[in-house]
């Protein structure tokens, strides 16, 4: 692969420990100051946005076939990723419906991952080597 394609792969990996890592602290402070449902209902959006991160970036990596049937199909699968999160909003408030903050702020998740790592690179040195794995 092109130092290009590791330099990305290694984002995507710190976009995932970050994700992880928000989500452990997230249902600790979740279930410390509110609840254990409210716990849990986090944990369960953190779940669901850390398996949408994941199907993002398994579905991206394959659209770059040269196959234009096969782009075409993963597109369409990439749909797949909105429904996931759709059915766990509309499951989860109809079972826990105080719950709303929670669960919204669990599915958030990757956005703060993306956004933890933008500011990481925004504050980096751009001369320095990228950190060993």
């Amino acid at each position: 692969m092109s130092e290009g394609g590791d330099q990305g792969e290694h984002h995507l990996r710190r976009v995932t420990r970050a994700m992880l890592l928000l989500g452990l602290l997230g249902a600790v402070l979740w279930g410390l100051l509110r609840s254990g449902t409210a716990a849990l209902v986090f944990g369960v959006g953190a779940l669901t946005s850390l398996a949408f991160w994941i199907l993002h970036q398994v579905l991206t990596s394959r659209m770059l076939t040269p196959s234009r049937r096969w782009r075409w199909v993963y597109a369409v699968l990439s749909l797949g990723k909105l429904a996931l999160i759709a059915l766990v909003l509309r499951g989860m408030m109809d079972r826990y419906p105080a719950e709303a903050l929670p669960l919204a702020t669990g599915v958030l998740l990757f956005v703060a991952g993306i956004l933890l790592e933008a500011l990481r690179l925004a504050f980096r040195n751009p001369d320095a080597p990228p950190p060993p794995d």
